[in-house]
C-alpha cells in the first residue's frame, strides 16, 4: 500500500463510510434508488430491472450500500475496498438482507480477477488515490465489449471553494484527522455530530488527506484512450471543450463539486 493509500484508508477505518441508516428493505431499494442510485444508473443509460443477471463490479465499495443494492435487483456482484472497517458493515448489511455479494480487500490496482463485468461502478474512489488514470485503465480493462463503466469524481471546477476550505481546515487543525474532526464539530457544525453517518460524511467531506479534482474533458479523454465511447453524465454536460467548460463553471456557482460520468466498452 503506498503513503497515500494508507493515509486515506487510515480515515476510513476509523470512519467507514457512508454508512448509510438502511434499517429495512424501503430504505434499501427506495431511498437509495431515489437518493443516489437513480442519478448513477441514469448517467449510463440502465434502470434497476436492467441490472437482473448482469456481473457487477463495485470498485471501492466503501460499507456496501450499492453492492448490496445490485444484488436485491438480482446482479452477480463483486465488491472491493482497502478498508477493513468499512467492509465489515458491507458484509453485515448483505446478511441482514440475505444477499450474496463477494467482497474483497484490496486495492484496483491489486485487484486479479479472470472475470470480465458487464458493468463496473468506481464512485469517489480514484480521486482519493496516487494514479487515478491508472486505476482507470485497469477497471476498463475489466469491462466487457458493451458493458458499462460509470465513475464520479471531485470536478476541478465545482470543488473550489471547497478546497478552500479544506486548506482552511488545514490551517487551524493541521493534518491530524482526530484534530480536524473536532474542528470540523465546533466550527463548521457548531455541534456533535448526531450519528454515524453525519460523522462518516464529515470526515469524508472535511479530513480526508488526499483527494485530487478533475474535469469532464479529462475524463473523455481517458474513455478515447481506452475505446469507451460516452453514454452520460450526472449533472448533465456537453462533452465539448467549450459547452463542458461553461456547463462546469455553473457547477462553481452551484458549488457542485462532484460528477458522475459514463462510457461504454466498444
Amino acid at each position: 500500500m503506498d503513503k497515500i493509500a494508507c493515509s486515506v484508508n487510515s480515515l476510513y477505518e476509523k470512519y467507514p463510510y457512508p454508512s448509510l441508516p438502511i434499517r429495512n428493505e424501503n430504505d434499501l431499494v427506495k431511498k437509495l434508488h431515489a437518493n443516489v442510485m437513480s442519478k448513477i444508473l441514469s448517467s449510463a443509460g440502465l434502470d434497476p430491472a436492467s441490472l437482473s443477471g448482469k456481473e457487477i463490479l463495485d470498485a471501492g465499495c466503501g460499507t456496501g450500500e450499492k453492492s448490496c443494492y445490485f444484488a436485491y435487483r438480482g446482479a452477480k456482484v463483486t465488491s472491493i475496498d482497502l478498508s477493513c472497517s468499512s467492509l465489515a458493515k458491507g458484509k453485515k448489511l448483505a446478511q441482514d438482507f440475505n444477499l450474496e455479494v463477494d467482497f474483497n480487500r484490496c486495492d484496483i490496482m491489486d485487484f486479479k480477477t479472470r472475470n470480465r463485468f458487464d458493468h463496473i461502478f468506481c464512485m469517489g474512489v480514484l480521486h482519493h488515490t496516487n494514479d487515478p488514470y491508472g486505476r482507470f485503465r485497469v477497471l476498463s480493462d475489466m469491462c466487457k465489449p458493451g458493458g458499462t463503466i460509470t465513475i464520479g469524481l471531485y470536478n476541478r471546477y465545482g470543488r473550489f471553494l471547497h478546497r478552500a476550505k479544506r486548506m482552511w481546515i488545514k490551517l487551524n487543525a493541521g493534518e491530524d484527522i482526530d484534530r480536524r474532526m473536532s474542528f470540523v464539530e465546533r466550527s463548521i457544525y457548531g455541534r456533535k455530530f448526531k450519528n454515524i453517518h453525519e460523522q462518516a460524511y464529515a470526515a469524508d467531506k472535511y479530513a480526508n488527506p488526499y483527494e485530487s479534482y478533475h474535469s469532464v474533458i479529462e475524463v473523455i479523454r481517458w474513455f478515447d484512450k481506452n475505446n469507451i465511447s460516452y453514454i452520460g453524465s450526472y449533472p448533465h454536460t456537453d462533452i465539448g471543450y467549450f459547452g463542458s467548460f461553461l456547463t462546469q463553471l455553473k457547477w462553481f456557482r452551484s458549488k457542485n463539486g462532484f460528477f458522475i460520468i459514463s462510457g461504454r466498452k466498444n
